[in-house]
């Protein structure tokens, strides 16, 4: 092994998750030493991404030359030799990232010599880092301790499973096709594509503000792959958005809305069908307060694809944060059908959406139902679900949940997210804040 296993001990993994993998990816891609040297990274990508769209095997010098480096196949060793040379070079990026860096990454990606194609490792002793916020997950201890558990494993506190998205193979349906044009026009371009559609599962939970920068950095990542191609932008545009959203400091949540605006646009300029698109932009003029503008680009993003369950999402966040809350339970409703792989967002967009409706039993059934649906307890569902409580004159069980709430997240920003997510004087927002207050969760408050 290299210095970066010196004093850690490592076991192999034969079939990593691809979540587990690009996140690591991610974290490589946007370290010192690799941010100054695209083609380091465009070359570390190709070779992961090839990988586990399952073509390990077939990674030769010849096909790294000629789609990483633009050389002709035909042009003989030439090519070859240079990626042998870019190789070391990665192998010794890599060693030194390990060895520094990256010591404590919970995944460790490797290129040994004599071949390109990446093996993985997981150090044993490797703890996964906290997210923002990191909380343990709900009382009584035994279930702390098992979503504590799944948390570290998954690298932070999720509301909704991870989707896993199999690569399609070539011809197998009209996704086959897709994934066959994006070829056509370069490696990168598919490998760009890849990464965005993977980066989506990183989406949720909303409030792990860690997670979404992970997110962002791998959707700039994917906009450096192909720079025309527009699902990076859309991706960027809606990180941005939420960054913008649960940032504390008026002046960077500014720049990060007006980059998310940016990124938005670029993306409808390069595909002005695309749905993600229209939903990002919904999405960002939502943060700017202009409610009837996102609605209306919101709608038109649901007519693009009516199905498309992240679009529904997105859809069902902008619908919270402009005040339509009809609109958020018609893209959540537990019977809609939503294509795409793995969970979404939709138990707590409907969740939410029942609250501001005044539909409390409906919201106690979502939020009390999510550990026996696979979904983990967040610090938002014990705040919506006690309110639910409180509205009913269920002052025990409120009680109840907003104590838990101060043992398991006693610094969650409460009362800022909701000003951030809610207006201020809203029958909602003063729900909240009063359910809050009247059982005592003291958590910080906004500077």
């Amino acid at each position: 092994m290299g210095r970066a296993s010196e004093g850690r001990e490592e076991i192999g993994i034969s079939n990593p998750s691809a979540e587990s993998v690009r996140s690591e990816l991610a974290l490589v891609l946007g370290s010192e030493l690799f941010s100054t040297s695209p083609r380091m990274q465009q070359f570390l990508s190709y070779i992961v991404e090839e990988t586990l769209a399952g073509r390990g095997a077939r990674v030769k010098g010849k096909t790294i030359a000629a789609d990483v480096y633009g050389r002709d196949l035909d042009m003989g060793v030439g090519g070859q030799n240079l990626v042998r040379v870019e190789a070391r070079r990665l192998r010794r990026l890599l060693d030194e990232y390990y060895a520094g860096p990256g010591r404590a990454d919970p995944l460790h990606i490797h290129v040994d010599p004599g071949g390109y194609t990446p093996r993985f490792t997981r150090a044993a002793q490797a703890e996964a880092p906290p997210s923002l916020p990191s909380p343990p997950a709900r009382v009584p201890a035994t279930t702390i301790v098992a979503v504590a558990i799944g948390a570290a494993a998954l690298v932070v506190g999720m509301l909704l499973l991870w989707p896993r998205v199999t690569p399609v193979a070539e011809g197998d349906s009209s996704d086959g096709a897709v994934r066959q044009a994006l070829r056509a026009q370069s490696v990168p371009t598919l490998q760009a594509a890849d990464l965005a559609q993977e980066t989506r599962g990183l989406l949720f939970p909303l409030f792990d503000t860690r997670r979404q920068k992970l997110a962002l950095e791998m959707f700039r990542h994917s906009i450096q792959l192909a720079p025309t191609l527009a699902d990076g932008y859309a991706g960027a545009a809606q990180v941005l958005a939420v960054l913008a959203i649960f940032s504390f400091d008026a002046d960077e949540a500014a720049k990060l809305s007006a980059e998310a605006g940016a990124m938005a646009d670029k993306a409808l300029a390069l595909a002005p069908s695309n749905a993600w698109a229209h939903g990002a932009k919904a999405l960002h003029l939502a943060v700017l307060g202009d409610d009837d503008a996102a609605i209306e680009k919101a709608q038109l993003a649901i007519s693009l694809e009516p199905d498309n369950g992240y679009v529904l999402d997105l859809v069902g966040i902008t619908a919270i944060l402009a005040e339509a809350p009809d609109l958020a339970a018609d893209v959540s409703r537990p019977d809609r059908e939503r294509s795409g792989a793995g969970r979404f967002g939709a138990r707590n967009i409907w969740g939410v959406s029942q609250l501001m409706l005044g539909r409390d039993r409906a919201v106690i059934a979502t939020f009390k139902g999510a550990p026996a649906a696979g979904a983990p307890i967040s610090a938002p569902s014990l705040i919506f679900e006690a309110v639910a409580h409180d509205r009913l004159g269920e002052y025990t069980e409120a009680r109840s949940l907003i104590d838990e709430l101060g043992a398991t997240w006693p610094n969650f920003p409460a009362r800022f997210l909701v000003g951030r997510i809610f207006r201020e004087g809203t029958p909602i927002a003063r729900d909240i804040l009063q359910t809050l207050d009247r059982y005592g969760y003291a958590g910080p408050k906004a500077n």
